[in-house]
């Protein structure tokens, strides 16, 4: 058993998009029914990754979650007839995530978890025709901690997070549902509206 280190930060950030309907539903459905599905398949994962005797409950109780609200945005890329995506953003944190040093291994091991999900609500990679096109569900691992992997099946950090209203903003809004201890001004002259 590895020993606990606080001082690494471990936050999952995970990112949801849908722009087609799924066998749950709408793509607004599809993003409401993977929520409790995708904290399931976390604690799983955090479960078998540090060998913990915990059950389920326990784990998922000493995490936080920290899911942004849902947001409809315009598509990218080369397909632009499609529809509005879906999109949301979900931060993970904890002591359960802190047990060990975030590795490669292990967060191949959950987005090929992601990856397994979005098969269940009806996405197809192997047959898809546009990098950029819709999809009932796309689940984006955009970082965990200050891992870094640049291989074929995982690039951490996410490479394009930065260049996307579509994770940006829902980011920002989880973000800010964990509160810090940044505090507001008062409105300064010159600064603001």
């Amino acid at each position: 058993m590895s020993a606990l280190n606080y001082s690494t930060p471990s936050t999952l950030a995970i990112a949801l998009g849908a722009n087609l309907p799924s066998t749950f539903g709408t793509p607004k459905l599809t993003l409401i029914k993977i929520r409790p599905l995708l904290e399931d398949e976390i604690c799983q994962w955090i479960k078998s990754t540090y060998s913990l005797n915990d059950d389920l409950n326990s784990i998922k109780n000493n995490l936080d979650w920290y899911w942004s609200p849902l947001y409809e945005t315009e598509p990218i890329g080369e397909d632009g007839n499609q529809p509005d995506f879906i999109n949301a953003v979900l931060l993970v944190e904890g002591k359960k995530l802190l047990r060990q040093v975030p590795s490669e291994k292990a967060a191949l091991d959950l987005l090929n978890k992601f990856l397994a999900i979005e098969e269940k609500f009806g996405r197809d990679r192997k047959n898809s025709l546009k990098k950029w096109g819709p999809r009932t569900l796309d689940i984006d691992f955009l970082a965990w901690g200050s891992l870094q992997i640049n291989n074929k099946n995982l690039t951490l950090p996410h490479p394009r997070l930065i260049e996307r209203n579509f994770v940006i903003t829902p980011l920002a809004a989880a973000l800010s549902k964990k509160g810090s201890r940044i505090k507001q001004l008062p409105d300064q002259q010159g600064w603001g509206i």
